[in-house]
This record gives structure tokens, C-alpha cells and sequence, in this order.
């Protein structure tokens, strides 16, 4: 099955997820939460991965416990990896843990602090505005994300290109 949204997040925050989750049902916004869509014995981690898979979109609850968790670091690794128009909504004041620090380092974080239920309604209007609006390009041209290995480079003729190969080697 295809989602729109992919929702990563601490079951620690489940009150304002659920309040996220009505504005989507009451948007016909389709997505994927944990709780809903894994049974008891199921191969969890592969329906995670399956789920990422199969959404457009994935939304990261961002709070001190989802920024300490290593299942959400994992989640939005792989929508990362599989170049998924990630959204990240802070919920509280907290930074992204090491494990999230290298993803979100070029995104644009939504700043919902404190958090309000007319923060959460803005935030659907903008994954509307994504999956059916003028803004349905971003999430279908997601820039390609390739790793680069530096030891295939060939020797920088410039001297800053130069220093930050062997930066990079030098790890």
C-alpha cells in the first residue's frame, strides 16, 4: 500500500501526535504510524522499511525523546537513503542527536515551540501544499543523495579542495 506520510516519533509524544494524526484523517491525508499498521508477531523492522518505501513524505516528530531514540534515527536514515522529502517538526526545544545531526544538517526544521494545535494545522496545509499544491515538485525531485568517496577523487588543483580531501582522508 502507498502512504502520503511516514510519521517517526516517540510514543512519548503520543497526545500530540494524535492531534496531528485527526488533521491529516480530516485532510484524507493517507500515512503509516507504528501503532496502526504493525501486528502482534509481525516482522517489524521490515514493515518500517516497507512503509518508508511506499510514502511520499516523511514526517519527523522531533522532541528530546524521538531525538533519543535509535529507532527514529534508523527511520529517517532510511528515508534519507531512499530520498524521501523529509519533514522535521520540533516540538520542544531539544537538539538532534548525533545519529540525526548528518540528515538534518541541510533541512529546513518547522519550529511548532511551544506547540499548538494552529502550529499543527499550518503544518498540514504545507504537506498539502506538497502532495497536491504548488509545491508537488520538491517532493518529487528530491535531489539525489550520493555518498562521496574520496578516494576516488583525483588530486584538487585548487589548495582549499585540497585541504578538505585530506581532512576527509585523513578520517
Amino acid at each position: 500500500m502507498k502512504y502520503d506520510v511516514f510519521v517517526s516519533y516517540s510514543r512519548k509524544d503520543n497526545d500530540i501526535v494524535r492531534e496531528i494524526l485527526k488533521l491529516l484523517d480530516a485532510n484524507s491525508i493517507t500515512y503509516w504510524l507504528d501503532t496502526k499498521k504493525i501486528g502482534p508477531g509481525s516482522e517489524f523492522m521490515a514493515d518500517i522499511v516497507e512503509a518508508i518505501e511506499n510514502s511520499k513524505i516523511t514526517l519527523f516528530i522531533s522532541s528530546i525523546d524521538s531525538n533519543n531514540s535509535i529507532y527514529t534515527a534508523k527511520e529517517v536514515a532510511l528515508a534519507f537513503n531512499h530520498g524521501k522529502y523529509i519533514i522535521p517538526y520540533k516540538i520542544d526545544k531539544s537538539s538532534f542527536s548525533k545519529q540525526l545531526q548528518f540528515v538534518m544538517t541541510d533541512l529546513n526544521c518547522i519550529e511548532a515551540v511551544p506547540y499548538s494545535v494552529e502550529k499543527a494545522e499550518q503544518l498540514v496545509t504545507d504537506i498539502k501544499a506538497l502532495l497536491y499544491g504548488d509545491r508537488r515538485s520538491e517532493v518529487v525531485n528530491v535531489p539525489t543523495r550520493e555518498y562521496v568517496d574520496v578516494s576516488k577523487w583525483d588530486e584538487p588543483h585548487n589548495r582549499f579542495l585540497q585541504f578538505i580531501k585530506k581532512v576527509f582522508e585523513d578520517k
